[in-house]
């Protein structure tokens, strides 16, 4: 039998989150005060959709407890007001080394 060869692929190099560290709290669960471990933390994208790979290059994303995340009133999938406050959170963070402009260009919308 001829074996064939196989090119590996190589991994993307994710960034860092630049807002938040991954350190088992929940980003949202830490902004009203409440610092517990968590054993499960979902990845969050900031700027989702067509913004998700400019999100993750530039750093742009949030640990969240799964009710938080996707499970809840107050998931950020299912609440218009905590997505907003974590976008305008991430826009004030990359405007700290970037113009308003830049921002909008690459993202845009401007979210404050």
């Amino acid at each position: 039998m001829i074996e064939k060869y196989h090119k590996k692929k190589k991994g993307k190099k994710h960034k860092a989150s630049i807002l938040h560290r991954r350190d088992g709290t929940c980003f949202l669960c830490a902004m009203h005060g409440d610092y517990r471990y968590h054993k499960v933390l979902h990845e969050h994208h900031i700027f989702g959709g067509a913004n998700r790979p400019l999100s993750e290059a530039e750093g742009l994303k949030v640990y969240l407890c799964i009710p938080h995340h996707v499970d809840g009133p107050e998931a950020v999938h299912n609440n218009a007001g905590n997505m907003l406050i974590l976008r305008q959170i991430g826009q004030r963070e990359y405007e700290k080394t970037h113009t308003r402009e830049a921002f909008i260009e690459k993202f845009g919308k401007n979210y404050l």
